[in-house]
């Protein structure tokens, strides 16, 4: 893996600033997050190698689901996180990991922000064990701490 982008909007863009560190420090794999709008517009320089994980409250925010179709049509690995079972952007991605968090009333997805945090933290555990950088061992002692 090249280079993971991590892709969101609103509260799911502060998971996925706090899901950089994560990741970088548990896989020593180079990310970059964009918030959803801007992402097809800079032209990405992502295709095969690469893993773009987008990241959703509802799975239907149209930036990140454009930021998808994007990656996709470069060639890149695609990842959904997001609370909505069949939604448009669990559909449309590679693979998907649903968060369950249940439906949110206020604008500041607390919950939701909560389960993105606990799953970007073992997604970045399970590529650091993948890449090879984070031990059996490591991964362990984080999980017990």
């Amino acid at each position: 893996m090249r280079r993971i982008y991590l892709i969101a909007c609103g509260t799911s863009y502060h998971a996925a600033l706090v899901g950089k560190f994560l990741i970088e420090g548990f896989c020593r794999v180079p990310v970059e997050v964009d918030i959803g709008s801007e992402f097809r517009y800079r032209d990405p320089i992502i295709g095969e190698n690469d893993l773009l994980v987008a990241i959703s409250q509802s799975g239907e925010t149209a930036d990140t689901l454009a930021a998808l179709r994007e990656a996709k049509r470069k060639g890149a690995m695609t990842l959904a996180i997001c609370n909505v079972v069949e939604s448009s952007l669990a559909r449309e991605a590679n693979h998907v990991i649903y968060t369950y968090a249940g439906p949110e009333i206020g604008v500041a997805s607390t919950k939701t922000f909560a389960t993105q945090l606990v799953i970007l933290f073992l997604l970045a555990l399970r590529i650091g064990r993948e890449v090879g950088f984070l031990s059996e061992e490591a991964g362990k002692a984080w999980l017990k701490s």
